[in-house]
Parts: structure tokens; C-alpha cells; sequence
């Protein structure tokens, strides 16, 4: 398994679920908050000469309210999220439009720019309040295609002091962003170093235990029958004791790169201890994992290693089991690590 390949598992097993909660509560909170305001505000606004109000208001808030329940619904979903967005702009706009009780309008504006800038992610947010003051300036300085009347100097105080609000939000947001993305991959590469084999590179039984197998039993469907493969690499205390633990570990990294080369893109190749190893082949009956063993045992068999005037075969013992649920998985690398014992003990370099 490559370091990307790693990183990639453990950045989805473990993805940023404290900015995923963050932006999920701050949306409920908002949704909850603003939706109700706004559905009093309509109520208290009718009956008034602002009907254009009344209606954006409690459209506002009949949106919201349902944006909501479809977050609920759907919490793994961003759709709410570029919703809330669009129902941002509706209303940012539909304020100006009317102006608000009494023209007071533009003073509520501020706070709506600024949730469509942390509930939508960092980019398209950049979109949204482009396009929510696209239309904000078009109707300022179109006022007789509006409601409401505002006058010259309100129009330009509020958009230098608006302008200025927006630049202060993205820097400030970006920044962030930023230091938290520094922070998120200095935590991935302490992950990754917790969960890797210094000498071969390759995933360790803590990443097995705690990334992988909870990966699997979240999402069963995708990884069963579950074939594990457990292999022991033959005599290898020979290799230590005839060449030296330098040689040693170059014979480990050598048997590595050739078990990553015979298994497919979708196999975990982990080393879990001194010359053992355990291959996992989701979505591989007995049939096909006995098969794909077999193809690795013939390919180490094959490969010697050679440096310098040493040439020295490599063989190893292949001990094969098939999980058919997420609840035998342990029984399952037992009845493998068994059949292992098997195949050393009746002559080593086979697979059982």
C-alpha cells in the first residue's frame, strides 16, 4: 500500500468530523434562530403598507424550516448547506427590495452575509456573495424598479461599510481555513505514523484494528466475504543469522514489494509482526482468495533475493479464511493463522 493510498484511508476514516459537526450545528442553530425571527417578523409586519415584506418573510421562513427538516432527513448531505446559501441571497435581496420596517433593511444585512459566508464552504461562498451583491448594487442604484427608497449617502455608506465587512469575513475565514488544513494534515501524518510499519512502509495491526476494520463494519456491503491471508515468511531467522539484520530487513522490504505487486488495487497488505504479514481481500470468497494466495506464493517463490554475491530463495506459508459478516473478522484471522500452522508443519511454502 502506497503513503497516498494510506493517507486517503485514514483522511476518509477519520474526515475532519470536527469541522463536519461545526458547520452541521451552526446550520440547525441558524436555521432554528433566523427561521423563527423571521416567521415573528412577518407576523408582527402584518397588516402593514409593506405586504412585499410580509410575503419575502414568511417565504424566507417557510424555506428555511423546510431546508431544515431536510437536513434532518439527509445529515450527511451539503445540499442544506448551498440551500441555505440561496436563501440567504433571496432574503439579503428581498430586504433591500422592501426595505425592511420603516427602510430600516440594510442594518439586517450583515449578519445574513456573513452566515452565507460560514455555512457554505469556503469557495462556493465566494460565489454566493459575489452573485447575493450583484443583485444588492443592481437594485441600489435601480431604486426606481423597487419599493423601497434609500437615500445616495445610506447607499454608499452601505456598501463601503458592507465591502469592507465581506473583506474583514473572507480574510478571516480563510486564515481559518487555513491553519486549520495545517492542522488537519499534521494530524494525518501523526495518524500515518501511528499507524505504519517504519521498515516496510506498509499499514500496522493498529491500523487494522482501529481504521480499517471499523471502515468495514460501517459499511458491510462493500467488503463481504472478507478473505484474510496470513503469511509467514519461511526460515527467516536463517536469513538473520547467515547475513546479518541489515540483510534482514532488506529481505523484508524486497518480500513487500513483491506482495504489494501481486495483490489487487483493492487488498490491504499489513505487516503485523517480525516476517508476518496479513492480506485482506474484501469482496473475496475462499475460492478467490485461495487462488490470489496461491499467485503470491508462486511470485515470492519466483523472486529471489539478490545482492551482491548473495542469492538467497525466498518462499513462505500461506494460511487461508473467509468472514462472511463483521462479526467473525477476529475468528476469521484465527482460523487463518491456524491454517498458516498447518502449512508450516506439512512442509512449508503452500497455502492452506
Amino acid at each position: 500500500m502506497e503513503h497516498s493510498f494510506l493517507r486517503n484511508l485514514l483522511r476518509s476514516a477519520h474526515k475532519d468530523e470536527a469541522e463536519a459537526k461545526r458547520r452541521r450545528l451552526t446550520l440547525y442553530f441558524i436555521s432554528y434562530v433566523g427561521g423563527t425571527l423571521m416567521a415573528i417578523m412577518a407576523g408582527i409586519n402584518v397588516g402593514g403598507d409593506n405586504p412585499y415584506l410580509v410575503t419575502s418573510l414568511a417565504v424566507s421562513a417557510g424555506v428555511i424550516y423546510l431546508n431544515l427538516i431536510a437536513s434532518h432527513i439527509f445529515p450527511h448531505s451539503d445540499v442544506s448547506y448551498y440551500v441555505a446559501g440561496l436563501i440567504v441571497l433571496f432574503t439579503f435581496n428581498a430586504l433591500i427590495y422592501t426595505g425592511g420596517y420603516n427602510n430600516t433593511g440594510l442594518y439586517f444585512l450583515y449578519p445574513l452575509i456573513f452566515i452565507q459566508i460560514i455555512v457554505v464552504s469556503f469557495r462556493p461562498a465566494l460565489l454566493y456573495v459575489a452573485a447575493t451583491m450583484v443583485f444588492a448594487v443592481f437594485m441600489l442604484f435601480n431604486q426606481d424598479l423597487i419599493y423601497a427608497q434609500y437615500a445616495e449617502e445610506d447607499v454608499s455608506r452601505f456598501l463601503i461599510s458592507m465591502g469592507c465587512f465581506i473583506c474583514v469575513a473572507f480574510i478571516a475565514e480563510n486564515f481559518w481555513h487555513q491553519s486549520r488544513k495545517e492542522m488537519l494534515e499534521e494530524n494525518l501524518e501523526r495518524m500515518r505514523q501511528a499507524n505504519t510499519d517504519p521498515l516496510t512502509k506498509l499499514p500496522n495491526r493498529r491500523f487494522l484494528e482501529a481504521v480499517y476494520f471499523e471502515k468495514v463494519s460501517k459499511d458491510p456491503a462493500s467488503y463481504f466475504p472478507l478473505s484474510t491471508v496470513v503469511v509467514d515468511i519461511d526460515h527467516f531467522k536463517v536469513i538473520n543469522d547467515s547475513y546479518g539484520h541489515d540483510v534482514g530487513d532488506e529481505v523484508l522490504r524486497h518480500f513487500t514489494e513483491i506482495m504489494k505487486s501481486a495483490v489487487r488495487t483493492t487488498d490491504i497488505v499489513a505487516r503485523t509482526g517480525g516476517e508476518e504479514f496479513l492480506v485482506i481481500l474484501p469482496k473475496a470468497t475462499l475460492t478467490q482468495a485461495l487462488k490470489l494466495a496461491e499467485i503470491i506464493r508462486a511470485k515470492v517463490e519466483g523472486n529471489p533475493f539478490d545482492k551482491g554475491d548473495i542469492h538467497h530463495k525466498i518462499t513462505a506459508s500461506f494460511g487461508v479464511a473467509t468472514a462472511l459478516t463483521d462479526g467473525n473478522i477476529n475468528g476469521t484471522i484465527k482460523q487463518a493463522d491456524d491454517n498458516l500452522y498447518q502449512a508450516k508443519n506439512s512442509g512449508r511454502n503452500k497455502v492452506v
